[in-house]
C-alpha cells in the first residue's frame, strides 16, 4: 500500500524563481491497485513519481509504503522496494552488459550478494523462461549486449527487470511515450499482464488519456501541481475521452494538449 499525505514539492524556495511543483497532494493506493495519472505539461506528474521514489525530497508531507514512513529514506534504499520505468528506453539498464547480466543484477536486488562471479546456471534457466514469456525472442539472445536492442525490446527487458523480484510498488513514468504506436500497444499489454499476474501496486503516469482509462482501476488527474479529480468505480468505467476532456476543462485552470488524446 502506498500513501501520500499532503505531499508538497517546492523548487527554489524563497527566490524569485520559486515554483510549487506539487501542492498538498494526498491519495492512497491499496495493495494491487493499478492507478493511472494524467495532466497537462507541468501538472506535476513526473514530480509526483520523483517524490515517491525519493529522487526529489518532499518540502512537506509524508510518504508511507506498506505502513512504513519512508519520507526521509534516500532513493537508493527505496529502490529495494520500488521498481521504476522511465520514458527513455535507454534508462534502467546497463547497455554494455548482456541481457542475462542485467537480469542478474535485477534479480539480486535487496539480497546479500556473494563473491561468486557470473550468472548461476539455475538463474540463467529462470531468466530464459521469463524472457520466453515476453514472446520477443530475447531468450535466444541472452549473451547480447542490451545496447544493441530496439527501444521496445529494451523497455520490455526493463519491465522484466523491475518486476523479476516483485516490488512493493511499481512506478511507470510515461514508459511507452518514446515508442511507435504498435510497440507502445505491445508494451502496455505486457505491462497489464505482469501487473495483474503479480498483483503489483502500480502508479503509471501517461500522456495518453485512452490508456489512462483503459488500464488500471483508478485515475488521478493533476493540474498545476494539484490533484483535481479522482476517477474510480462506475464513474470511471463509463468515462470517455471526450467526457474527461470536458470534466478537466471545468475543473482546471489550464488545458490538455491534443497529444494526450492520441
Amino acid at each position: 500500500m502506498l500513501e501520500l499525505q499532503n505531499g508538497t514539492v517546492v523548487f527554489l524556495p524563497g527566490t524569485v524563481n520559486e515554483r510549487v511543483a506539487l501542492n498538498n497532494v494526498s491519495f492512497t493506493l491499496k495493495d494491487g491497485d493499478f492507478v493511472t495519472v494524467i495532466g497537462s505539461n507541468g501538472a506535476g506528474k513526473s514530480t509526483l513519481l520523483n517524490a515517491v521514489s525519493g529522487a526529489y525530497p518532499l518540502t512537506s508531507g509524508r510518504v508511507l509504503l506498506d505502513g512504513k514512513d519512508i519520507t526521509r529514506l534516500p532513493e537508493h534504499k527505496r529502490a529495494r522496494y520500488i521498481g521504476r520505468l522511465f520514458q527513455d528506453p535507454l534508462k534502467g539498464t546497463a547497455p554494455n552488459m548482456t541481457i542475462e547480466e542485467n537480469l542478474g543484477l535485477a534479480y539480486g536486488r535487496g539480497r546479500r550478494r556473494g563473491l561468486s562471479a557470473g550468472v548461476k546456471k539455475a538463474d540463467r534457466e529462470l531468466f530464459r523462461e521469463l524472457l520466453k514469456d515476453l514472446d520477443l525472442g530475447l531468450e535466444d539472445r541472452m549473451k547480447t549486449k542490451v545496447g544493441l536492442l530496439s527501444g521496445g525490446q529494451r523497455q520490455a527487458l526493463t519491465l522484466l527487470m523491475a518486476t523479476i523480484v516483485t516490488p512493493s510498488l511499481l512506478l511507470l513514468d510515461e514508459h511507452t511515450a518514446a515508442l511507435d504506436p504498435k510497440t507502445s500497444r505491445q508494451i502496455m499489454s505486457l505491462t497489464d499482464r505482469i501487473v495483474k499476474e503479480h498483483e503489483i501496486t502500480t502508479l503509471m503516469v501517461t500522456h495518453n488519456i485512452q490508456n489512462a482509462l483503459e488500464y488500471g482501476n483508478k485515475t488521478l488527474v493533476l493540474s498545476q501541481g494539484r490533484l483535481i479529480l479522482t476517477l474510480e468505480g462506475s464513474e470511471r468505467d463509463h468515462m470517455t475521452v471526450e467526457a474527461l476532456m470536458r470534466l478537466y476543462s471545468a475543473n482546471a485552470a489550464d488545458a490538455l494538449s491534443d497529444r494526450m488524446i492520441l
